[in-house]
């Protein structure tokens, strides 16, 4: 091929002779550094948060875990947190959709006379048993949790916990743990949401979001007269 002086003359060498300036410039530099990523784009990241962790985006605006320990007991107590509130979700929306009545009527049986249900099949326990099982299932989980000095495996213990091995891979490991958290934290949040539902409108979240599709300008947020008083 032609060099660029021939097809432009003396501008075509200035161009190829900046091109080749500019080209050696950068690789002087270096590479370019990719930053963690951030819950608020351009925010700079507390030091104590160096993204090691899944689901770290440097979020701490009160600054609750600038002490290590503290840090450490914080990241603990969300993710256990994260997992009880995806059981709980699933537990309040599953037996609502399939027709076995909402969150809200499920422990009345305790003050009204009969037996608990599950899935529309009796429990045959009392209040009283089935509050000492809990205890003695909790309590012991508790325990053999306490035990385990490790915080990574305080928090993944793996073993019989991971049934189909998938911490085996620490590439997938690593973005299960990701994912885990993330959902974790939304189903924190849709927790909430349903404990509010109820206050305001006393129905589950199912029966909410049926009346909210039927007719969603009459039935939302600000139509409850609860949740944004001053529009009642």
């Amino acid at each position: 091929g032609c060099p660029a002086s021939c097809l432009w003359g003396g501008r075509g060498a200035t161009m190829a002779a900046r091109f080749g300036a500019n080209k050696a410039a950068g690789r002087a530099r270096g590479a370019v550094q990719c930053r963690a990523a951030s819950w608020l784009p351009g925010s700079t990241r507390p030091a104590y948060l160096d993204g090691s962790a899944p689901g770290d985006y440097g979020f701490d605006p009160l600054e609750l875990g600038a002490v290590p320990e503290t840090l450490q007991r914080m990241k603990e107590c969300e993710l256990i947190h994260a997992r009880w509130c995806m059981l709980a979700a699933a537990g309040i929306i599953l037996p609502e959709a399939l027709g076995f009545g909402n969150w809200l009527e499920a422990p009345l049986w305790a003050v009204s006379g009969g037996s608990a249900k599950y899935f529309g099949v009796d429990v045959p326990f009392s209040v009283a048993q089935l509050a000492g099982l809990e205890f003695v299932m909790m309590a012991g989980s508790e325990a053999l949790r306490n035990e385990e000095t490790d915080p990574v495996k305080r928090c993944y213990p793996g073993g019989p916990f991971d049934p189909l091995g998938f911490s085996k891979d620490p590439s997938k490991l690593r973005e299960l743990q990701v994912k885990e958290i993330a959902n974790g934290r939304l189903a924190m949040l849709a927790v909430l949401g349903f404990f509010c539902q109820a206050n305001a409108t006393g129905a589950g979240p199912v029966a909410n979001w049926a009346a909210h599709v039927a007719d969603p300008w009459h039935v939302n947020v600000a139509t409850n007269g609860v949740s944004i008083p001053f529009l009642s």
